[in-house]
């Protein structure tokens, strides 16, 4: 299960754009905690060393819908590359 969610370089990343979905993973530091209830990076104010782990699909998603970011993959390419390479893009853009 735990492979499904970000790693915490991305998930930082994430916050760092806007990224304030509900999720039930949840990095500590480095550690990735999975929980119920679901939180929000929103949820967090105060507390820099929590920080909400996507799935990858919710990230994916959230770079399409709510920051335009189109990106495509090919079966080979590893799924964290992707992801950076979206989210470099985004940044870039700034």
């Amino acid at each position: 299960m735990i492979k499904e969610f970000v790693p915490y370089d991305c998930a930082l990343a994430l916050k760092e754009l806007g990224f304030d979905e509900y999720s039930m993973g949840t990095f500590s530091k480095d550690t990735l905690v999975i929980s119920i209830p679901v939180k929000r990076n929103s949820d967090f104010i105060g507390q820099s060393d929590l920080i909400v782990s996507p799935l990858y699909q919710q990230a994916f998603r959230w770079l399409f819908e709510k920051r335009g970011v189109r990106g495509c993959m090919m079966l080979e390419d590893p799924i964290d590359d992707v992801l950076r390479a979206n989210i470099k893009l985004l940044k870039e853009k700034k």
